[in-house]
């Protein structure tokens, strides 16, 4: 997904429109040797967008040699005057037109036969903007006169007019057979989000594509094997409708997979084909933004999976795959159990314990101050650790951009800059979501509550952004290896304009589907009707549950005690009601999950 810095500026969008279409028309290329031996390197030189004064490039150097380069110096000359004024995935010195980028520490290797980096710029230029016609890397010519791979038209089935030769089938070796393979694209938004990101087996660079149908990556295996698992690990922009496709020569495609229904996270796909070539081929994204995978990885043997934590079985999986035992447990104990009783803030909890007894099984804290530098983590450690209660968060985020969690934040800029407050309000949380599962809590958390009620920042931008933020704010905790969290999805079942449903991240990031304020009977089936059969909840009301009268919801959660007197309800008498009933789960009836 694009980075602000890196866009066109808008008041610049009809600025020599001619000049600009016809530059990007001719803006790639490929530079072939001196000569007509092979050379052990080739560069691909992009211009992704010229505005008639500027340009972004997008460069690509692939090493065609049997050796692996282990820190890389690009060099080349400007033929028409051009100046770099920004790089990224590089560093860069600039004599006049003579131009030096040189690697980070991230992309310093570029492996051998075939495997490439990237990086990108953007230049200012007066009149033209052509592009360079030689280069060196680290001091040697660096071409090649291997042309790309045949460049698809918009259908799945296109066949180019030059068919390379039909690859023998050979016996596939085990493991990721695309990793570091050459790769190349229909697009990539930027130089930093390039193909080569998506083979390159690191979970903290991917590849993305522009704002558009139809979408695709290939990846050369270098021989043709039998193809038998594709695993695509989605960012949070992801593929709906797209089909798997297999080529022995580049040209000629077969389809062996097909679907409509791409829900995102990590989908490993058993597939059963042939090729050199493997391609993603999208048709339909899953929201606005691009294609944007992690990881594209293919395997002529299907891999082992993963042994999986220990948790009993109870008809449902947590939509991390890596969970660990503590959160499989808490799922399955909500999902086989009723009218677990919970409140907000300790203190409160204690005083249900004074006004009845008995104290809640579940406590619900807030990651609200946190971003301002107030950090609880410790003391939600020693409660657990004193109760052995059950751990919930709300999220009442603070606008990263200025204001209170109910501000006009337009937040959908950051969704795609990595350097945003948005993103660092996010690792913050994650970090702290962390430090729980390191103390072995495992923690109900539920971000960006209240999803179709129009009130708070995340929810005015429409559904579509609100799913792409849930879906960012799952991906950044997988990738920090939290794995000690149950996703809950929340919102209102009964009372507002639009419905829930409509809001849903989808099965493959939630876990729990609960509803704030319950109004009636009829809400338990308007969420039962939410995703496949996920556990229920009341995840904030002032009504705590009567056993006697209402629906069997898993569990409960009463708001704090500072707003019960406006609330219009006898708060403190329907908790008496709901902890004199002994089918109310409280703390104390709670399996040992210290054991879990």
């Amino acid at each position: 997904m694009n980075h602000p810095e890196r866009r066109r500026p808008a008041s610049l969008a009809g600025l020599a429109t001619a000049v600009a279409l016809a530059l990007l028309s001719a803006a790639l290329v490929v530079l072939p040797g001196a000569h007509a031996a092979p050379a052990p390197c080739q560069v691909r030189y992009q211009v992704t967008n010229d505005w008639g004064s500027g340009a972004t490039v997008d460069v690509v150097v692939t090493n065609g040699g049997s050796t692996t380069i282990n820190g890389w110096t690009l060099a080349w000359a400007f033929p028409g005057g051009q100046t770099v004024v920004d790089v990224w995935s590089a560093t860069y010195t600039q004599t006049g037109s003579g131009v030096s980028a040189t690697n980070v520490d991230y992309n310093a290797v570029i492996p051998a036969n075939g495997g490439s980096v990237a990086f990108g710029f953007n230049v200012r230029y007066s009149g033209s903007n052509p592009a360079p016609t030689a280069f060196t890397l680290n001091g040697a010519s660096c071409g090649g006169d291997a042309s790309p791979s045949p460049t698809p038209d918009d259908s799945p089935s296109a066949t180019p007019s030059a068919t390379p030769s039909a690859t023998p089938t050979v016996t596939p070796p085990a493991g990721n057979l695309a990793l570091r393979r050459p790769v190349r694209s229909s697009s990539d938004e930027s130089g930093s989000l390039a193909a080569a990101y998506a083979v390159d087996g690191d979970l903290g660079t991917r590849w993305s594509t522009a704002y558009s149908d139809p979408q695709w990556i290939q990846v050369d295996l270098g021989a043709s094997y039998p193809i038998r698992q594709v695993t695509l690990q989605w960012e949070a922009a992801y593929g709906k409708s797209y089909q798997i496709q297999t080529s022995d020569d580049g040209a000629t495609w077969t389809s062996v997979y097909s679907t409509t229904s791409g829900a995102g996270g990590v989908e490993n796909l058993a597939v059963s084909g042939t090729g050199r070539y493997v391609r993603l081929y999208g048709t339909a994204r899953g929201t606005s933004w691009g294609y944007s995978l992690y990881e594209f990885e293919v395997y002529g043997v299907t891999p082992s999976p993963s042994p999986s934590p220990t948790g009993p079985a109870c008809g449902q999986t947590p939509a991390d795959p890596g969970a660990d035992s503590k959160a499989r447990n808490l799922l399955c104990y909500l999902k086989t159990h009723a009218y677990v009783s919970g409140q907000t803030d300790a203190p409160d909890a204690d005083k249900v314990k004074s006004l009845t007894g008995r104290y809640p099984a579940i406590v619900a804290f807030d990651f609200m101050e946190y971003t301002r530098g107030s950090i609880q983590t410790q003391s939600v450690v020693d409660w657990y650790n004193s109760h052995h209660g059950i751990v919930a968060f709300q999220w009442h985020w603070y606008c990263p951009r200025g204001g209170n969690y109910a501000a006009d934040c337009d937040f959908v800029p950051d969704l795609s800059n990595p350097s945003s407050k948005l993103y660092q309000d996010i690792d913050l949380v994650v970090r702290e979501l962390k430090k729980m599962g390191d103390a072995g809590i495992p923690v109900l958390f539920r971000p960006l509550h209240e999803s179709n009620n129009n009130y708070m920042w995340w929810t005015k931008k429409g559904s579509d952004a609100y799913k792409q933020l849930w879906r960012l704010i799952f991906q950044r905790a997988r990738l920090a290896g939290v794995h000690n969290v149950l996703w809950v999805f929340n919102g209102m079942a009964s009372g507002q304009s639009t419905p829930m449903s409509s809001w849903y991240p989808g099965d493959a990031y939630v876990d729990l589907v609960t509803s704030d304020y319950y109004q009636s009977s009829g809400d338990y089936n308007t969420l039962r009707a939410i995703g496949s059969g996920k556990t229920l909840g009341i995840a904030e009301t002032f009504s705590p549950l009567n056993p006697a009268s209402d629906p069997a919801w898993p569990y409960f959660v009463v708001w704090a005690s500072r707003d019960w007197a406006g609330s219009g309800k006898d708060v403190q008498g329907l908790w008496k009601t709901a902890m004199a009933n002994p089918r109310t789960i409280s703390i104390d009836q709670l399996p040992d999950m210290t054991k879990w």
